[in-house]
């Protein structure tokens, strides 16, 4: 049975059960019933006859053979009354105490199986002689001693009724173990049928399919366990999705990282290289290269643009995964004000205003370091690009941070390409108006590692271009 699945596993228990009940019952209902019956029989029969004791003592001597008469067809027996020198009897079983007791030759008088007496009252249980049918024999004195009361009462009433409970017996039995394998039936399918949609259910989730879940309306512990089911597989597609999303970011950031060290080997390579042949033909005093108090600041100019270089490489690699437990509450306009004076200096010496409106208030939680490098690097960018007599205007609106600052509108050929790690518009590539390209990328990955949507693009009448960062 071990090896039985759920359904037929579930059936048999469930059958053998019923039948065991069935059994029992049967069997009780076999053995008790005509113990029961005799037991109610003599209680009734024994009232009646003290009852008929009671009105034979209070009754005038026409009015008593009624009485007789009537105890007589209520049990159909034979009955004999004496009181005050009268008999009264009367005979429907045929069974009388003179036969009773006279009936001999061929077979024993009188067979008592059973008596109870308390004294005044006498009910045996004897053999009838003639139809070897037992019946009751009940004896009693009258209340005041001046009689008796004799009769003879047939069992068959009991007898018919444990013959015709045998008959019933089989038939019950019968419709019982029908209704227990009916009833086996629909209780084994109803129990595994959510077991089995559970089962289904679960295998397909074992393809990690999505939309699968375990629709179950039973009310109690099996849909309990289906809607637990069902939260531990949407709890892992999440986690898969978000293991998927991870795996994602960490290729990009692999991808970005091998992209910037190929551009900043190039980069970097450039500056290197010019200052180790100044500093080589320094060494060896040849041609113009002899005039060191030339060269020397050229080479330190050099030194600065690459140490600036490698600084804004290692701030990337900062950058890139922020720590948890590094966001706080930022006031940008509390932050603007302070980030803005020291390229407030470089643009004043260009000719270049700054505007901020900074009254609307707006509170991001983010880590501030981030936050603050954003801010700067496009201050910084809007400083470099911005032409002498220009102006810069940063403020917040509508929950967004804009800064705007008038330029010659970037082509869109180039936008396609200013996010990207030391690129810079070709016309942007002279010391005076570029950096080295990785201001942006910065300011880019930042907000690609925060999850933050931001545009940059041209404005509406072609005065400049417009930063727009949504938090």
């Amino acid at each position: 049975m071990r090896k039985l699945k759920l359904f037929p596993k579930t059936f048999l228990y469930t059958f053998s059960l019923m039948i065991v009940i069935v059994a029992v019952s049967h069997l009780l209902i076999y053995s008790l019933l005509p113990v029961a019956y005799n037991f109610r029989q003599r209680n009734e029969l024994e009232n009646d006859v003290a009852s008929l004791c009671e009105k034979i003592a209070n009754t005038p001597d026409a009015e008593r053979l009624p009485l007789v008469t009537e105890f007589a067809g209520k049990w159909w027996a034979d009955v004999s009354v004496c009181y005050d020198g009268y008999t009264y009897e009367m005979n429907l079983l045929n069974a009388g105490e003179s036969e009773l007791l006279n009936f001999s030759n061929t077979t024993e008088v009188v067979n008592i199986i059973a008596e109870e007496t308390d004294g005044k009252i006498k009910i045996s249980l004897s053999q009838n002689p003639k139809g070897g049918t037992d019946f009751f024999y009940v004896e009693r004195i009258l209340p005041n001693e001046n009689g008796y009361v004799k009769a003879t009462v047939s069992r068959q009433q009991i007898e018919d009724a444990v013959s015709t409970v045998i008959v019933i017996l089989p038939i019950t039995a019968f419709l019982c173990t029908l209704i227990s394998i009916l009833s086996a039936l629909a209780y084994s399918h109803m129990l595994t049928k959510p077991i089995k949609q559970i089962s289904s259910a679960t295998k397909k989730m074992q393809e990690l399919t999505s939309d699968i879940h375990c629709e179950i309306h039973t009310h109690d512990e099996i849909e309990a366990l289906a809607d637990n089911v069902n939260n531990l597989y949407d709890n892992l597609l999440k986690t898969i999705h978000d293991l998927e999303q991870e795996i994602h970011k960490v290729e990009e950031m692999e991808v970005q990282k091998t992209n910037l060290l190929r551009s900043a080997s190039h980069e970097l390579k450039t500056p290197v290289t010019a200052v180790n042949v100044m500093l080589e033909n320094m060494i060896l005093n040849v041609g113009k290269y002899k005039d060191h108090s030339v060269y020397l600041p050229k080479c330190k100019v050099l030194m600065e643009q690459l140490a600036a270089m490698i600084r804004e490489i290692l701030d990337v690699s900062k950058f890139e995964k922020p720590q948890d437990g590094e966001d706080e509450e930022i006031d940008l306009s509390e932050l603007i004000p302070q980030v803005i004076p020291p390229y407030a200096i470089i643009a004043k010496s260009k000719g270049i205003c700054i505007e901020t409106d900074t009254y609307e208030k707006l509170s991001i939680c983010y880590p501030l370091p981030m936050i603050k490098k954003v801010i700067s690097n496009l201050l910084a960018n809007a400083v470099s690009y911005t032409p002498k007599g220009g102006s810069i205007r940063i403020y917040i609106a509508n929950q967004k941070l804009i800064l705007e600052n008038e330029c010659v509108p970037i082509p869109q050929k180039y936008l396609t390409h200013i996010f990207e790690p030391f690129y810079r518009p070709e016309y942007g590539r002279s010391p005076d108006t570029g950096g080295n390209g990785l201001g942006l990328y910065i300011v880019d990955t930042i907000l690609k590692t925060l999850q933050i949507p931001y545009t940059f693009a041209a404005i509406e009448d072609n005065s400049g271009m417009r930063f727009t960062i949504e938090f």
